[in-house]
């Protein structure tokens, strides 16, 4: 008896880490959001963002500038918070172009003038943190 129990344990165990496994890849293809402790509820502010390089993260700050690199791979847009580019005092949400494809207007029109919030890993890139934009559902206006 003590054997068929174990046997059941394993079995229960092994089901419940293969539902587990197949909810968040259904989630991750039908579009739905990763798991993250990071939201909007609570953010950082763009100023003090360097501090999450490393960590995922939702930061806030006023856009300053939006603009098109169109002649390198992925075509990225800049959405530059605080301050525009080249000031390194900035906050930089980069959005490529299959990302950018996704959202409902150009990014010039939807962003341009707001504040957002973009959630996402923290990066650092010559001295200035960043997200990489990873979904549209990743950034909002205000």
């Amino acid at each position: 008896m003590d054997q068929r129990r174990r046997r059941i344990a394993n079995v229960l165990g092994v089901a419940f880490g293969v539902v587990l496994v197949i909810g968040f890849g259904l989630g991750r293809v039908m579009g739905g959001a990763p798991a993250s402790p990071a939201s909007c509820d609570d953010p950082t502010r763009w100023d003090r963002a360097a501090a999450e390089v490393g960590s995922d993260a939702a930061v806030v700050g006023p856009v300053a500038e939006v603009s098109t690199v169109a002649e390198v791979g992925g075509a990225p847009t800049f959405i530059n918070l605080g301050n525009a580019h080249p000031t390194p005092e900035r906050f930089d949400v980069v959005v490529y172009e299959d990302v950018r494809d996704e959202l409902d207007s150009t990014p010039e029109q939807k962003f341009g003038g707001e504040e957002v919030c973009v959630v996402g890993r923290v990066r650092e890139r010559d001295g200035v943190p960043q997200i990489v934009l990873d979904a549209p559902w990743a950034i909002e206006v205000r």
